[in-house]
């Protein structure tokens, strides 16, 4: 996975500054080695999307205000840090994020049972014609 500023700057749709950009993108590929380590080739998606957000928001404002003129950002966050959302990708990406199944039983967990615990002379004669719990 590769993400350099021009793929920054074509995600923001503008020119980006080079060396912020590429500092950036490194800050946020760490941060996404901190959920899962190597990262998937699809990541790259998050990369840019938290790379972006940090490049247009560093300072994480929320609103703000030059005379008579009040800006608010809405829930468009700025700064560098993953969302929730950035966090399940990257699981999901990794192969985390499915249902699965874990069997907890190893392939040799019925051999080398004692003869009282063998199951094989169950003669439907009840508790002496089979196992004491399967009559």
């Amino acid at each position: 996975m590769t993400v350099v500023a021009t793929d920054l700057g074509t995600y923001l749709g503008t020119t980006v500054d080079d060396v912020r950009a590429e500092y950036l993108i490194d800050r946020a590929i760490d941060l996404c080695l901190s959920i899962c380590d190597p990262l998937p080739a699809a990541a790259d998606a998050v990369v840019l999307d938290v790379a972006a957000r940090a490049y247009l928001n560093p300072g994480n404002v929320t609103s703000q205000a030059a005379g008579p003129f009040p800006v608010t950002y809405g829930g468009a966050a700025g700064g560098l840090w993953l969302t929730r959302q950035n966090k399940a990708t990257l699981r999901r990406l990794n192969g985390g994020g499915g249902a699965f199944t874990i069997d907890t039983m190893p392939a040799t967990a019925g051999s080398g049972l004692p003869w009282w615990d063998i199951n094989a002379w169950n003669t439907g004669q009840g508790l002496y014609g089979g196992d004491w719990d399967f009559p």
